[in-house]
């Protein structure tokens, strides 16, 4: 039998064993957490929604940002508490740690400066992308063009915040949303008005280009919507600044004669799309017009409008009013 006795443990060697493990473990963790020597300068990478952490870790390291794509994900999950990324474009100007790129990831610091923008009211499309094209350095001004076709009216004008390098289908995105949302101000009312909601986004379109002043608006709503109910034609200029680029001084006979259906001199009803992007103010006088017994009204050269009841009373209106 044997005498029961264990070998001796040498605790020292042990212990002493333990913290080289340590020492190394940790020396090892900071040195794949450090920026690799070739990493790039002013370097943009974009996560696209629906990105994988591993995926991420996959691009990072392909770009020479990270060192080792375990250590990445298993930063993102020990400094976020789960897996998730946000999508963006991410800007790196300088050399960072793994951690401080897992930190923004899951934060979505993109570190793109924004860049205020104001599209305004009653601007079209191409105008809109004439401002982004003058804005953004790189924006693609014909590619907002050709991917917002068909949504005119429906991109709401305000003062956005862009990162420096959005994309045109970016900026629509938004656009659209703030648009939706800014409808269901008025939903009830257009539910309420015995008009469809692209009945009222045309006339608002058109209610933004012939008027200025919140009452003046309301009271044009009328007029144009008495005008549609006895299938009078509206008789505006706005189409023609949709069409050609032109102002009401500028349109010749010929613009007049013009053989189209957003020419509304001779054609009844409304345009067949919306010939401009409202803002909040026209679609509210759309849905709440003023009631008046006027059916004419103009502008004159200061802006001001006047109104009139009968067709003898407009064109002395444009005699006195108008050179």
């Amino acid at each position: 039998m044997g005498n029961g006795h264990r070998p001796k443990i040498n605790i020292r060697f042990l212990v002493a064993g333990l913290l080289v493990v340590i020492v190394l473990f940790v020396l090892g963790t900071i040195y794949t957490a450090l920026p690799p020597g070739n990493f790039p300068s002013r370097i943009v990478i974009e996560v696209k929604p629906g990105t994988y952490l591993s995926q991420a870790a996959d691009i990072l390291a392909t770009n020479n940002l990270i060192k080792s794509p375990l250590l990445f994900k298993l930063l993102v999950v020990s400094s976020s508490g789960h897996r998730q990324i946000l999508s963006g474009q991410y800007l790196f100007e300088e050399p960072q740690s793994a951690l401080r790129i897992a930190y923004r990831l899951s934060r979505g610091i993109q570190g793109l400066s924004k860049v205020k923008v104001t599209l305004n009211e009653g601007q079209t499309i191409k105008e809109m992308a004439i401002v982004l094209g003058k804005t953004f350095e790189n924006f693609d001004a014909q590619s907002f063009i050709e991917l917002a076709r068909g949504k005119e009216g429906y991109l709401f004008p305000d003062t956005y915040f862009f990162y420096e390098n959005v994309r045109p289908e970016e900026v629509i995105s938004l656009l659209e949303e703030t648009f939706r949302n800014k409808l269901t101000g008025i939903s009830a009312a257009i539910k309420t008005s015995g008009k469809t909601e692209a009945e009222i986004i045309k006339m608002a379109s058109i209610v933004e280009r012939e008027a200025r002043g919140k009452e003046d608006r309301r009271i044009i709503a009328g007029i144009l919507w008495k005008r549609l109910s006895i299938k009078m034609p509206l008789q505006v200029d706005a189409p023609f600044y949709y069409l050609f680029g032109k102002t009401s001084a500028e349109l010749t006979l010929d613009d007049l004669a013009l053989d189209s259906p957003y020419n509304l001199y001779k054609n009844a009803g409304l345009p067949p799309s919306p010939i401009a992007n409202p803002g909040l103010e026209a679609l509210q006088a759309t849905v709440n017009p003023i009631v008046t017994d006027n059916l004419y009204f103009l502008s004159d050269n200061q802006g001001k409008m006047h109104y009139a009841v009968t067709h003898d009373e407009h064109v002395a209106n444009k005699r006195k009013y108008l050179p």
